[in-house]
């Protein structure tokens, strides 16, 4: 038997290392693979699927927050490199680790903050990496439940309005748009 895209073992490294990824350098969020997972396997393979990314998300939150422990400069200059990234989203993340940050983590995932800076500046602000490496699993399991349950929901929907071939391409548009006005809401600041 070869490997297929509907080989969950690819699903599951691909959740895996997206998460990592997405936590440390690249840019694009896993959201995009969970919620095709959505559409290829159901709900609960891609909430499956979404704990693995959230594992690595957590595992690629530990070397960033010692990074930003060890060299907060450094590491927040690498993080200016991601595209997307700018001196705002370093500010304002660094104001709120200075409250109720698991808090301000889980809120900023559905807010345009990448994970990758809370890392850095919880690791510059002391917080002990393991705990916010916990905490980190927590809130991108949380981000990651609800893109999977938006897109069941809609299929679900599109699936009662006899719409259902057209579920993947909205998918794709949908992503595009967010994509789109992220990049341009960005560009602008």
């Amino acid at each position: 038997m070869g490997i297929g895209l509907k080989d969950q073992r690819l699903w599951f490294a691909g959740a895996a290392l997206w998460g990592f990824a997405e936590a440390t350098f690249f840019f694009i969020v896993p959201d995009l693979l969970l919620t095709a997972a959505v559409l290829a396997f159901g709900f609960s393979r891609a909430f499956r699927f979404a704990t693995v990314a959230a594992c690595g998300a957590a595992l690629g939150a530990l070397p960033m927050a010692i990074w930003g422990a060890a060299d907060a400069e450094a590491a927040r200059a690498f993080i200016l490199s991601v595209p997307l990234i700018g001196e705002d989203l370093l500010l304002r993340v660094h104001g709120e680790l200075e409250g109720f940050w698991p808090w301000d983590l889980t809120v900023g995932a559905v807010t345009g903050a990448p994970f990758k800076i809370y890392a850095v500046e919880a690791g510059a602000a002391g917080v002990n990496p393991f705990l916010f490496a916990l905490v980190g699993y927590v809130a991108r399991l949380a981000r990651f439940t609800l893109a999977i349950a938006l897109t069941a929901l809609g299929a679900r929907l599109a699936a009662r309005l006899g719409l259902q071939r057209l579920v993947p391409y909205g998918l794709a548009l949908a992503w595009a748009a967010i994509y789109a006005f992220y990049v341009m809401k960005r560009l602008g600041s």
